[in-house]
């Protein structure tokens, strides 16, 4: 009897994490248009459209719908008669580097003290394998992959048996404290009991679940999280959450292990089942009948098909003034002064990208005197890692959404104080930031896990700066044309659309 080969489960591992990149399961699509034809409020339709134009995109050119293509997790199921004569873990490693190169993916893991990249997606413990065991001769590989921006709203508490009332509590109150951080509207992942380690595996594994598969106490908790009114990318709206599911798991009489694991609407995996049998033309055929295409379930180009040109919709739908803002850098103190908290915009000119270590890196530089080697007067920072691929001696953009902007809060006032910024773009916010960008700077908000659709947008990678940060995190000097729609998610006079979304949470 023939076995399985090892090469040939690296390749099932390369197309799966292909087909889970560029293309969203049919039920996630079915729960966000549902979401999208349920929703009243104008700057969350305008987000739901973006996003499934945007998956749209994706599936049509093969790309990652998301520049955060994640961390990859595998769920891996392995037939008790199954003859496996290699070692799994390397082929599955080779699959993850195979695909690294040809999706692409962006290099995302990185040693976690030295931050040192390792540039193909592996490393020390990654990518995360969980095995567990069926019956038969077959293999099972499911692929997760897990962005980092809804990753880091996730929560664990460890409950005292008498709190069993207020496990709902904790969910919806993690949900409320990530806002539009993690790209809502979200799935939630809830892990009740086990162990510590065990609630987060369980809360991890129920993401996988059909999305409109839920029972009433589920049901209850998506209630309560929805009726929190944060709505798409936290903007406001009625659906902040498309499901809640709920894995569960004996635990000790003294403990009340709960973890929540947060995913952002692009809730990406796909599975193979692998035999002695198998080759790659029969995953071709199995995801054919496990996910239709986008257009049967009337979602592709929901945008462009019906209103033609391009962001209509989303300039119709938006709150603020009726005519959007096209503005070109370098801004002036002037151009941003006539914005208003959810206006419109068009960005055109030059951007740079910004993220975490970038920010160090200009803040050390400016605390040593030393000039940066881009002029910043009049800039627009977009809060982006971005996935590009070398092209003809230069480079191409693959995707550019936009990162989670919380994580430069505490390095913005320094960087406001020496450089004259001003705008930036990014995702979910910026908490308590009204009062330092007053009078200099605003705070737009391009749709979250947008990467696809924001490509047509940049014309040229003009330069990159610090690639020895990492490709994520170096500063790429991007060429825009009417980048957007964006929406001016903080003014310059002081009005914050995140702040009064989640007042009205807290009420």
């Amino acid at each position: 009897m023939n076995a399985l080969k090892s090469q040939v489960v690296a390749d099932a591992v390369e197309e799966i994490i292909k087909q889970a990149e560029n293309r969203l399961p049919v039920d996630v699509i079915k729960a966000l248009v549902g979401a999208r034809d349920t929703e009243t409020d104008k700057t969350a339709t305008s987000q739901l459209d973006a996003i499934l134009e945007n998956i749209s995109i994706a599936d049509d050119r093969s790309i990652p719908m998301c520049q955060d293509t994640g961390i990859l997790v595998f769920f891996v199921e392995i037939g008790r008669d199954a003859r496996i004569g290699f070692d799994l873990d390397g082929a599955i490693y080779q699959g993850v580097k195979q695909a690294t190169n040809s999706v692409p993916l962006r290099p995302n893991a990185v040693e976690p003290l030295t931050r040192l990249n390792s540039g193909d997606n592996t490393g020390d413990g990654l990518p995360d394998i969980n095995y567990s065991f069926k019956d038969g001769k077959a293999i099972t590989i499911t692929v997760a992959p897990k962005g980092a921006g809804s990753e880091n709203m996730s929560a664990f508490r460890m409950l005292k048996p008498s709190q069993v009332g207020s496990v709902k509590d904790f969910v919806v109150e993690t949900v409320q404290n990530a806002g539009g951080m993690p790209c809502p509207p979200i799935i939630v992942g809830v892990g009740i009991g086990g162990s510590f380690d065990k609630s987060a595996r369980l809360a991890k594994r129920s993401l996988l679940r059909n999305l409109g598969d839920m029972d009433e106490y589920e049901l209850d908790i998506l209630q309560a999280i929805n009726s929190l009114g944060i709505g798409p990318m936290g903007l406001g709206g009625r659906t902040t959450a498309l499901a809640v599911h709920v894995e569960k798991a004996h635990c000790h009489t003294a403990s009340l292990p709960v973890s929540v694991n947060i995913q952002c609407w692009a809730n990406r995996h796909a599975s193979v089942t692998l035999d002695a049998g198998y080759d790659l033309t029969h995953l071709s055929e199995q995801y054919k009948t496990r996910h239709h295409p986008i257009e049967q379930h009337k979602t592709k180009h929901h945008l462009t098909e019906q209103h033609k040109t391009r962001h209509h919709l989303a300039e119709k739908h938006m709150t603020g003034q009726d005519v959007p803002h096209h503005l070109t850098t370098p801004l002036t103190r002037d151009d941003i002064m006539e914005l208003q908290a959810g206006d419109i915009v068009y960005l055109s000119g030059t951007i740079y990208t910004a993220r975490d270590e970038a920010h160090l890196r200009i803040l050390e530089l400016t605390n040593e005197g030393k000039p940066l080697p881009f002029d910043l007067e009049g800039a627009a920072l977009y809060h982006c890692g971005p996935l590009m691929q070398k092209d003809k001696g230069g480079w191409r953009t693959v995707a550019a959404g936009p990162t989670t902007s919380a994580r430069m809060t505490d390095m913005t006032p320094q960087v406001l104080d020496n450089y004259n910024v001003r705008a930036i773009i990014g995702k979910g916010g910026m908490k308590n930031i009204a009062p330092v960008l007053e009078e200099r700077c605003v705070y737009l908000a391009y749709t979250g896990g947008c990467a696809a659709l924001a490509v047509d947008m940049i014309k040229d990678v003009r330069d990159v700066h610090w690639l020895d940060l990492g490709m994520p995190e170096a500063v790429w000097v991007l060429e825009v044309e009417n980048f957007g729609p964006l929406v001016v998610g903080v003014d310059a006079k002081g009005r914050d659309l995140y702040e009064e979304v989640l007042g009205l949470a807290l009420k």
